[in-house]
């Protein structure tokens, strides 16, 4: 079992690096694979994101990727993980997993989604930031799904090009990540025995994902995500619909 969640956690963070999006496979894994119940594992994937958010700024930032003007109104929406993760200690953990699959299906599609020019302007300006921050990181702490996998696929849809997507997601996930954890650990939803080795190995894969951003095809890449996402997304969809 931890020999596979090692493997996981190293190929989230190579996939994080990469292209922003892969974080959302970890709460899944963990629920699989460490046998802890949905909370818990959606608080401890939560909480894994930090060093991988610190991590990214400081690599995306200096490969001019980060523009402070657009990701400070995008982190102050990602306050909304502290409310996020509240609500999800006082419901049940089955409809937060129907919740959670049916996020990752939706991030799968838009993965798919070819990044294109132009889009709304409203989108495009510091409101439209602050909306898709506030939205996605509400989601963010109730799921542990992090933010990135579907704010991300929305800022390319508006017109953001997408390694600039990916470098601002980077402090919002930060935000997001901290605020979250903070009611997560308030309720006691953060295993804090699996977390180090979790953070250790994502924020190696990522690392490496982000050496190779500037030299590898991410079209490729991002299908498969989109597929996998998709895949994992509809069995536990399965999983939980069919008690």
């Amino acid at each position: 079992m931890l020999i596979v969640l090692s493997v996981t956690g190293l190929l989230v963070g190579l996939l994080v690096g990469l292209t922003g999006v892969g974080g959302i496979l970890i709460p899944p894994a963990l629920i699989l694979l460490s046998g802890l119940e949905p909370h818990e594992a959606m608080g401890t994937a939560l909480a894994s994101f930090l060093p991988l958010g610190l991590a990214g700024t400081y690599m995306y930032r200096r490969l001019g990727h980060v523009e402070w003007s657009k990701a400070m109104p995008y982190m102050l929406g990602g306050l909304a993980a502290l409310p996020g993760a509240m609500i999800n200690a006082r419901i049940n953990a089955s409809p937060l997993v129907v919740l959670l699959a049916s996020i990752i299906l939706f991030a799968g599609l838009c993965v798919f989604r070819p990044p294109r020019a132009g889009g709304s302007v409203f989108w495009q300006g510091r409101a439209g930031f602050f909306c898709i921050g506030a939205a996605t990181a509400f989601l963010a702490g109730m799921t542990g799904a992090g933010g990135p996998v579907l704010s991300i696929p929305w800022m390319i849809a508006a017109g953001v090009a997408p390694m600039t997507a990916v470098g601002l997601a980077m402090p919002y996930q930060v935000v997001t990540a901290l605020f979250g954890t903070v009611g997560n650990i308030q309720s006691g939803y953060v295993d804090f025995v699996l977390l180090p080795a979790l953070c250790i190995f994502e924020t190696a894969g990522f690392a490496f994902g982000v050496a190779l951003a500037r030299r590898t095809p991410t079209v490729l890449l991002r299908n498969l995500i989109g597929g996998v996402c998709c895949l994992l997304g509809l069995l536990l969809l399965v999983r939980e619909l069919s008690g």
